[in-house]
Formats: structure tokens, C-alpha cells, sequence
């Protein structure tokens, strides 16, 4: 099946806002170095803003709120172009909705429980739980990541749940630094 609907991690909006001309949201903002890269991981959102592949997104904006830092930091703001695109595609209708279920400390559930000990990072369990939400894989959903190395640490647990990671500088820059971190 053809990959059409993406949750799209945190990471590739700072990192492609960061390397947008117009974006305020600062490249050392972030910690991908290469210019080279901050672009291809622009290019890559800039080609998704002007498809017609959908964004997932929770009805109740759980994952919008951590686009933009909401009760932590601050993070991107209505002028970078990560946020753009995510208020584009929700207001062109390119966007599919689901209920995000939370726990007591409001992390998100997934509805396979061998991912639970497998994601040690809690708030990534939203974005799992938002593939999950949509049929993952046999329904044509994957989750887009730029830097952050632990997805890495659950790949396997999350293959056999039918959530694929698509790493748009996975090779030049997230798989060398997640083996780096593994080998100290």
C-alpha cells in the first residue's frame, strides 16, 4: 500500500523551520549542524505541503500542542513554516482526525501493549499511538522523523505493531548518532 497519511514527529518541523529563509525559529535551535541536511529535511516538508498526503492529527490537538510547546517551552510559533504547513494542511481538509486516549498523567495509551515497554520516552507515544489510530502500515500510514535517535531504540517492537519509521536523514545523520550514543 502506498504511504499517504504521516504523523510527523516535533523534530522535522523545528529542523525544516529551521532552515527556512523566513522561519524566525533559529538552525542552532536544533541539533542537526549541516545546513545541507536542515535543507533536505525542508525539502522533504516542502514536497509533502504541496501533495495531497494527509497529516494525522488527534482531535483534541495533544500533538499540535507539542508542536508548539504548549505547557513546557516554547517550541515553534504561528510564523515558522513547520506550523504553517500543519495549519495548511488541517485547513485544506488534507488532514485525518482521531480520538488520542491518555492515561491518568496524561500520556498517550497504545493500543499494542508490547509497545509500552518497548517506548521508554513517553510523550513519543502520542505520535504511535496516532499511526496505530489510522491502521499503520496496512493502511498507509507511517511516522516521519529527522533527529531523534530513539526511534531507533524501538524499531523492531514497532515493525511488528505495523508502524514504520520513515527517517528522512537517517543515514547521514540520525542511525550514526543513535550507534554513537549505544556505543559509550
Amino acid at each position: 500500500m502506498a504511504i499517504d497519511k504521516h504523523v510527523i514527529d516535533t523534530n522535522v518541523l523545528l529542523v525544516a523551520s529551521s532552515a527556512h529563509g523566513v522561519s524566525p525559529f533559529a538552525p542552532e535551535a536544533t541539533p542537526v549542524e549541516d545546513a545541507s541536511l536542515r535543507k533536505k529535511v525542508l525539502d522533504w516538508l516542502i514536497e509533502f505541503e504541496q501533495s495531497d498526503r494527509k497529516l494525522v492529527l488527534d482531535w483534541g490537538w495533544i500533538i499540535v500542542d507539542e508542536y508548539r510547546g504548549v505547557n513546557r517551552r516554547d517550541k515553534l510559533s504561528e510564523q515558522d513554516y513547520g506550523f504553517q504547513v500543519v495549519l495548511n494542511k488541517f485547513s485544506t481538509g488534507n488532514s485525518v482526525g482521531f480520538s488520542l486516549d491518555c492515561d491518568v498523567n496524561g500520556h498517550a495509551l497504545v493500543t499494542d501493549k508490547a509497545l509500552e515497554s518497548a517506548i521508554t520516552d513517553l510523550e513519543d507515544r502520542k505520535m504511535v499511538a496516532a499511526v496505530l489510530a489510522v491502521g499503520g502500515r496496512a493502511n498507509g500510514c507511517n511516522l516521519v522523523n529527522a533527529c531523534d535517535t530513539d526511534w531507533y531504540d524501538c524499531k523492531d517492537a514497532l515493525k511488528t505493531a505495523g508502524v514504520d519509521v520513515f527517517q528522512i536523514i537517517g543515514k547521514e545523520w540520525c542511525h550514526p548518532r543513535w550507534k554513537a550514543k549505544k556505543q559509550r
